[in-house]
């Protein structure tokens, strides 16, 4: 069932009225298609996937933050820098990172960032956003499976570590 409306009715107007359209599109990556993409099922496993994405001359240098989507397999289905920030702390836009997570259908998502300074442990900030993301997740059914701090060594895992 159709409902038109009339809008030059409603507004008693003879102006045509202009909208923005929005278009939104998904494709599937070939490369994501590779078995290292597959079965993501542990901390190990995605910071070593992180490694290979991240701009690794960039650890040492200024925050990151990255974006891991995940089917319901664990397999990869897409990740997105969503922003860079200074020394020692980035700032997360949740609408946009939410917008791809939806974008690609994902079911479960796990974010990233670095502390160039070195150390593995994460801040009240971190804690808290890690927090807002789960709670934002569960409104849209979306999962956070984990939050990982990346430094040039070693990384840090909140559910490895019980926060999650």
């Amino acid at each position: 069932m159709q409902t038109f409306l009339d809008f030059k009715e409603l507004l008693n107007s003879n102006e045509d009225i202009i909208v923005n359209e929005l278009s939104l599109s998904y494709k599937r990556s070939i490369q994501l298609n590779d078995p290292q993409y597959m079965k993501l099922n542990s901390s190990l496993k995605v910071s070593n996937l992180l490694r290979e994405i991240w701009e690794t001359d960039q650890l040492d240098v200024r925050e990151s933050f990255y974006f891991l989507c995940f089917s319901s397999g664990l397999d990869l289905i897409g990740y997105q820098k969503i922003s860079e920030g200074g020394l020692d702390t980035v700032f997360v836009d949740f609408r946009l990172l939410f917008s791809i997570a939806l974008l690609s259908r994902a079911t479960s998502i796990v974010v990233a960032h670095n502390h160039p300074s070195g150390t593995l442990k994460p801040s009240e900030a971190d804690k808290v956003l890690t927090k807002r993301i789960v709670q934002a997740g569960e409104l849209l059914s979306l999962n956070l499976n984990d939050h990982i701090i990346l430094t040039q060594s070693s990384y840090y895992s909140f559910r490895d570590e019980g926060l999650l």
